[in-house]
């Protein structure tokens, strides 16, 4: 067995190896369902796993397909100084990331792009390298439309030196599943009796479809659309998918139109069972099952069976759901995912803790003793501050000597968070020297180091809490019944 055939990449040319034979030379997984509401009635489907390219998404074959054939054309050439094409983001990021491997990192990718399109997608292209071009109005739109950003794509396209690669028209899109997709389809399920896809640029129907036909002619190609007046990222509605150039109405033998609701649910379940996938694979898949019950109810599904005695049924997964989680958050009942508990963290005690920033009692001891601009903040209760405290500190009673561990007690946690953040927010970054934080037992003055290392203080607090006999043994101890409230103490004093 070669390193290839092992998925072992290297040598000077690993990445565009990877790239290449990783899409094309290798079987992308073919998953069968093992439950689904059609499973007692013969019924076999299988997710084709177009996720697994190694840009996870299935729009990584036209890109390289649409890249080698703009190559052979002299479209895309060595003086090629920008690549524009209006994308809803898996097609454009997978030309740059093609782009940069053959040779040419100093050609600008420009995503033109939807302004109703995800923050995660958005910055997911700027990561990647990419110029984002937002367009307003609709968010998606015909090819012809002027105001669009398909059609803005295919002006700028024609600049000089510059690249549209134009995959609702580019015939080189559906070619990459005729080569790829199709021919793994039907080497890995030769009985394959409806393939069902998502439709939006329509290649991968176009092409996948026109090679299952080729050798099976009477298989049937389920073209799935959003809903009318409906969205869902990638695939779109037939009524806007009707200037497109490809021929995917020759292709389809029927078509089912699914909503984003029932697109994001079905996706959210196929991602519980252990397939992960995006909404428009939820798409696919709730297309096929509709179809399939129109058959039963029909009596028609029986003609569908192969001779093995199946109906053996493939959808295509096109990417994956994390750029999608906010959405489908606005898009599924809260009842769909489980509760937040202890849900009032989510707005307090924010900062980050350091474990060097826990000291011993020597430490500080050295750090108060040998510094006259180390500051001792003290959070205990003042009358207990007033009984005994260390020299030149200050107190901010927090009324937390009868409060339970904040940190096991969220209300508590929250509290105290708040105070301390309002507090120590106007005193922290003017502090020249350290600031060391006592409490009684160390928590609250940990939350306190937390906020002040977030407003830039150089802030440490002792371990185990406040000990007058260890300060006093120091000689740092004193016992002052006049100590008057220091401004921490009276700021404080607004919260109770």
């Amino acid at each position: 067995m070669t390193p290839s055939e092992r998925n072992v990449f290297s040598g000077a040319d690993s990445l565009r190896d990877f790239t290449i034979r990783g899409r094309t030379s290798r079987f992308l997984y073919l998953v069968e369902l093992p439950e689904h509401p059609f499973t007692s009635f013969g019924v076999r489907i299988y997710a084709k796993m177009l996720t697994m390219t190694p840009s996870a998404n299935v729009k990584a074959l036209p890109a390289l397909n649409m890249m080698l054939r703009a190559e052979e054309s002299g479209e895309y050439h060595p003086h090629t100084d920008k690549i524009v094409e209006c994308s809803s983001g898996n097609t454009i990021l997978s030309l740059a990331i093609l782009n940069n491997l053959y040779g040419a990192p100093d050609i600008t990718p420009a995503a033109y792009i939807s302004n109703k399109t995800s923050l995660q997608k958005l910055q997911m292209l700027r990561f990647f390298g990419l110029e984002v071009k937002l367009f307003g109005g609709p968010a998606q739109v015909e090819p012809s439309d002027p105001l669009g950003g398909i059609y803005a794509a295919i002006e700028d396209g024609k600049k000089e030196n510059h690249w549209n690669p134009g995959q609702y028209s580019n015939f080189a899109n559906s070619e990459a599943h005729m080569r790829w997709t199709g021919p793994q389809l039907i080497e890995q399920l030769p009985s394959i009796s409806v393939f069902a896809a998502a439709i939006g640029t329509s290649g991968t129907m176009t092409g996948t479809g026109t090679y299952l036909r080729s050798v099976r002619p009477d298989i049937v190609n389920l073209g799935v659309f959003t809903a009318p007046g409906d969205r869902v990222p990638g695939p779109r509605p037939i009524d806007l998918i009707q200037a497109v150039d490809l021929p995917w109405r020759e292709v389809i033998t029927c078509e089912e139109h699914v909503s984003s609701i029932d697109s994001y649910a079905q996706s959210l379940e196929l991602c519980r069972q252990g397939l992960l996938c995006g909404p428009s694979s939820g798409l696919a898949l709730k297309g096929l099952y509709q179809y399939l019950e129109k058959m039963k109810t029909e009596g028609r599904l029986d003609a569908l069976r192969g001779a093995d005695g199946f109906v053996s049924c493939a959808f295509i997964c096109c990417d994956l759901p994390f750029l999608y989680i906010s959405e489908y958050f606005s898009k599924l009942a809260p009842s769909a995912f489980p509760p937040v508990l202890r849900p009032e963290l989510l707005d307090a005690d924010l900062y980050p803790y350091g474990i060097d920033w826990k000291i011993t009692f020597e430490c500080a001891r050295e750090l108060v003793a040998g510094k006259t601009t180390t500051i001792v903040l003290d959070l205990r209760d003042s009358t207990d501050f007033a009984n005994s405290h260390v020299v030149r500190a200050v107190n901010l009673d927090l009324n937390a000597s009868k409060e339970p561990n904040p940190f096991l007690n969220p209300e508590v946690l929250v509290r105290q968070w708040t105070v301390l953040n309002e507090v120590l927010k106007d005193y922290a970054r003017p502090l020249d020297g350290d600031v060391v934080v006592l409490s009684y037992d160390g928590h609250s003055a940990s939350i306190a180091t937390s906020v002040l290392r977030h407003y830039g203080a150089r802030a440490f607090y002792v371990g185990g809490g406040y000990d007058a006999e260890v300060w006093k043994a120091a000689g740092l101890e004193t016992s002052d019944s006049n100590v008057k409230p220091g401004v921490f103490q009276r700021f404080v004093g607004l919260f109770f």
